[in-house]
């Protein structure tokens, strides 16, 4: 066959893509039960961070048994779409992961407040593809730790009650610093809690007041 006529190349072309196709379809069957072992540690690790949870060891069933041992999970309907929430068996602090989009990407976390929602006790990252050394400092410690203790002003508006950057009041107790050089990202991440804490709070408000 020649092999500059069109038949040859679509040929080739369609062997090729069959192969490469065969392999990387084998690659994702043989991995899939890793990958979804590899997602299910990094949750349970950001989970035992958020609630600063004791674990015994730094291995999968360590994290495991820490998060089955002192957190409870449940579910939420808000503004058409599940939240995933967690209770801290021994203080009763609250949790739920939270996400939005960021300057390039989505940002996903869980945020930790205290029983009666009035104080946030800790924020962690379970994913975010912010630009590094910018951005990405959002799941730096010096950035998180500015979360513990702020309280939400729930009787402003729903764009007000976490403030990440500049204010009025530098020492409104709502308010955590933003991160330098990146604007964008911080006001991604504000708008993005802001809105799902809304969304927590009504939905978390209504079950609670429709339970026995």
């Amino acid at each position: 066959m020649n092999k500059s006529s069109p038949g040859y190349i679509l040929a080739f072309i369609i062997a090729l893509s069959v192969v490469f196709g065969f392999g990387i379809s084998f690659v994702n069957y043989a991995t899939v039960d890793l990958l979804k072992k590899n997602e299910a540690l990094h949750r349970n690790r950001v989970i035992s961070s958020a609630f600063m949870l004791s674990v015994s060891g730094n291995n999968a069933a360590d994290y495991e048994g820490a998060v089955k041992k002192e957190i409870r999970p449940f579910s939420l309907t808000a503004r058409g779409k599940t939240i995933q929430g967690y209770r801290h068996t021994a203080t009763g602090n609250l949790g739920f992961v939270f996400s939005g989009t960021g300057f390039w990407d989505k940002i996903t976390g869980i945020i930790v407040l205290s029983p009666d929602l009035s104080t946030v006790k800790n924020i962690h990252f379970l994913d975010q593809k912010e630009t590094p050394g910018l951005g990405a400092r959002i799941e730096e410690p010096q950035f998180t730790a500015q979360f513990r203790g702020i309280q939400p002003a729930w009787d402003r508006p729903e764009t007000e009650r976490i403030i990440i950057g500049a204010s009025p009041d530098p020492g409104a107790k709502n308010r955590v610093d933003a991160i330098t050089g990146a604007t964008q990202t911080s006001i991604a991440l504000m708008q993005a809690l802001n809105r799902e804490l809304a969304a927590f709070k009504k939905a978390y408000s209504q079950r609670e007041s429709n339970t026995p």
